[in-house]
């Protein structure tokens, strides 16, 4: 999963924007589901300005055809105007013994999102997702590509693996380039570069492998 920065004023720190990836969700095949908007579930603090994820309540015999651990995405095509758009959210799923079989039910709250209460939908293991996190919550400034830390997700604590990153200018970070400056080097390959013929190299500016105040995005997986 990832890490971006939100702007704010001067004499404030920035959020990192997290964003997590499950490496165990690419042998997840989607489901077709029901879902209801319904009053019992309500919003999560923090939802809007996505410093957590919506609940979802789910059976636990769905969640395991759906093959998900905690999460869970569901995705619809939408009408807007003469074209059909994705809609997708990711969500927090809690098991419940009470909700049928083949039904996902969520907020209310969602429903200017998906556009109705009551629709057929996809949905399958949450392949990534990503979160605004408070750097006085999470310190990350000085880890390097490679480190673990542990985030709390919905009461949900994650153990995350630092996999790369970008910094505000949109450099990426190198696993092979020590510290936390910006150098020009000859790539071969990404991160920093994409071939577009066998055996093509350029130099291009990268940044090293640990987070410096200036990163703004940092991808992380999930560690089982």
């Amino acid at each position: 999963m990832s890490l971006y920065l939100c702007e704010k004023g001067k004499d404030e720190l920035a959020d990192f924007k997290i964003v997590i990836s499950d490496p165990a969700s690419k042998k997840v095949v989607p489901t077709k589901v029901k879902v209801r908007l319904v009053d019992n579930v309500q919003s999560e603090e923090g939802e809007k300005d996505g410093r957590t994820l919506p609940v979802c309540l789910v059976n636990p015999k769905t969640r395991e055809k759906l093959g998900a651990d905690q999460f869970i995405t569901v995705e619809i095509q939408k009408q807007e105007g003469d074209k059909k758009v994705k809609v997708k959210v990711h969500f927090i799923a809690r098991d419940s013994t009470e909700v049928p079989e083949g039904e996902i039910h969520a907020s209310k709250a969602l429903a200017e999102k998906f556009g109705a209460e009551e629709f057929e939908a996809t949905a399958y293991r949450t392949k990534s997702f990503q979160l605004n996190v408070d750097q006085g919550q999470v310190n990350l400034v000085g880890s390097k590509i490679g480190d673990n830390f542990t985030l709390s997700v919905g009461g949900i604590a994650l153990k995350l693996a630092i996999t790369g990153g970008s910094d505000n200018t949109g450099f990426p970070m190198r696993p092979d380039v020590q510290g936390a400056a910006k150098r020009r080097i000859l790539l071969a390959g990404p991160p920093g570069f994409i071939p577009s013929e066998d055996g093509e190299r350029r130099r291009k500016v990268v940044r090293g492998n640990v987070i410096s105040p200036e990163n703004v995005q940092i991808n992380c997986i999930i560690v089982r």
